[in-house]
């Protein structure tokens, strides 16, 4: 409504015409819900890589969000005492939706500059996302900052990753959080203080402080939302896919734009997917292991290649270690005549044989198995004709909800399947990771763009 009003040009009118054009064009506002919401991105200060972060939050934040429009200030470069001249007054608050804070303005002592961009904020009600040395600016002689961030925080720990747990799985900003991350490189920060009424929504054991520490909260400043994560120092780690789309949650929810159920309003989820997580890089098969055969997988221009004896190619990597509860996974899938394949669920790894543990969506288009892509292998089988041709990509999705188990090839439906509550045996949901099958030295399988989307246990 702040925006309606100055655009309009009624501040200072009598409240009774106030009140007349508020009514008149209330309705109008509500309806536009598909504007962009317009993001200031403060950073700089040196200590990070801040070029490289910029481009990493404007294309991964835009490929979740879509409908999102970035201003950058950058001015300071690497100064950390630096002010920058867009805070000369509070009129620049009314310009944006939300301000997203990646920067490291630590040594800047003029309060009076701290103070105007609070007052900005509370003034316009301008919501705020706080990532990383966010935390630790304007360390000035005033706690205002502190105050407005929601938490007191001086330092860090030593440069090594570690484990973020999620200890409010059902806020919406944690819907599409894994239960465990384990980050693949950190600099944790020590919260000394976490102001009253902050919300804690993860937090992460310090090795060198011997304690846990608040990584992510949220909270409200004089009726100011504001989102805050410590996580970033690193390339690696800002870049991460789990940190991603933990930002862009923050930031929709900062900016009134996250439903209850963690998804974004309409108009505010970009082609990727929000909420997917990469399981693999795209170069190399780090954070997979092969059992027997490993010479049955390798990877190929942006493919992994499946050719060879009998293999399988277990998920270890960070995104909760693989282990899956309930989840949406998807893949692009490419299969030659003849070929037999599966991606095993609720697996675990072993050295040698056919898993044992876990269900398999089966992979098969021409092969004499009449079992055929779309079957929950043995369980619930698509008989004789396959959903998909071979020497063509294919999208496969496998869900997971509670014992409710859905396949789909290229958007159809091929499989549904409820668990009985009296199945047992190691070939039942559970628990555990992803697999990819190598089943004999004249299959030849091609696979690409692994994601999943965990949901809480």
């Amino acid at each position: 409504m702040k925006r309606c009003i100055n655009r309009l040009g009624v501040v200072g009118l009598p409240l009774s015409i106030l009140f007349y054009v508020l009514a008149i064009t209330a309705p109008i506002n509500a309806m536009q819900t598909d504007d962009p919401l317009e993001v200031l991105m403060i950073t700089g200060g040196g200590w990070h890589d801040y070029e490289a972060q910029i481009e990493i939050l404007e294309e991964g934040l835009t490929e979740r969000i879509g409908n999102i429009v970035f201003t950058v200030d950058n001015e300071v470069g690497e100064a950390h005492d630096q002010t920058i001249s867009r805070h000369d007054n509070t009129d620049w608050a009314t310009q944006f939706d939300v301000v997203l804070y990646n920067h490291c303005h630590t040594e800047i002592e003029d309060v009076s500059y701290i103070e105007q961009i609070v007052n900005a904020h509370v003034e316009h009600q301008l919501p705020a996302v706080m990532l990383h040395c966010a935390m630790h600016s304007y360390r000035a002689d005033t706690d205002l900052w502190f105050d407005f961030v929601g938490a007191r925080s001086h330092r860090h720990e030593g440069h090594q990753p570690f484990t973020v747990e999620s200890i409010l799985t059902d806020h919406p900003i944690m819907a599409n959080f894994p239960r465990t991350w384990r980050t693949p490189h950190g600099e944790l920060y020590e919260i000394v203080e976490l102001k009253q009424g902050a919300k804690p929504l993860a937090r992460a054991y310090g090795i060198d402080t011997d304690m846990y520490h608040d990584v992510v909260w949220t909270y409200e400043y004089e009726g100011v939302p504001i989102f805050s994560s410590t996580l970033g120092h690193h390339n690696v780690t800002m870049g991460h896919d789990v940190n991603l789309n933990l930002v862009a949650s923050g930031l929709l929810w900062a900016a009134g734009k996250l439903n209850d159920d963690g998804t974004p309003q309409e108009a505010y989820e970009g082609d990727r997917g929000f909420g997917w997580i990469s399981l693999w890089d795209g170069e190399t098969l780090d954070g997979w292991r092969a059992s027997e055969n490993t010479e049955s997988f390798w990877v190929e221009d942006e493919r992994i290649v499946v050719d060879g004896p009998r293999s399988h190619l277990f998920y270890e990597g960070p995104v909760t270690g693989g282990d899956f509860v309930n989840f949406e996974f998807k893949t692009d899938v490419y299969t030659y005549p003849e070929a037999n394949s599966g991606v095993f669920f609720h697996t675990r790894f072993q050295d040698y044989g056919w898993p044992q543990y876990g269900y398999e969506a089966q992979v098969n288009a021409t092969h004499s198995d009449p079992r055929k892509t779309g079957s929950l292998y043995a369980v619930s089988d698509v008989m004789d004709d396959a959903p998909h041709e071979d020497h063509e990509w294919f999208h496969y999705y496998i869900e997971v909800d509670g014992r409710d188990i859905v396949f789909k090839v290229d958007d159809e439906m091929v499989m549904s399947f409820a668990e009985p509550k009296t199945r047992e045996g190691t070939i039942s949901l559970d628990r555990g990771t992803i697999s990819l099958q190598a089943h004999d030295p004249n299959s030849r399988i091609y696979f690409r763009d692994l994601y999943i989307r965990v949901w809480p246990d």
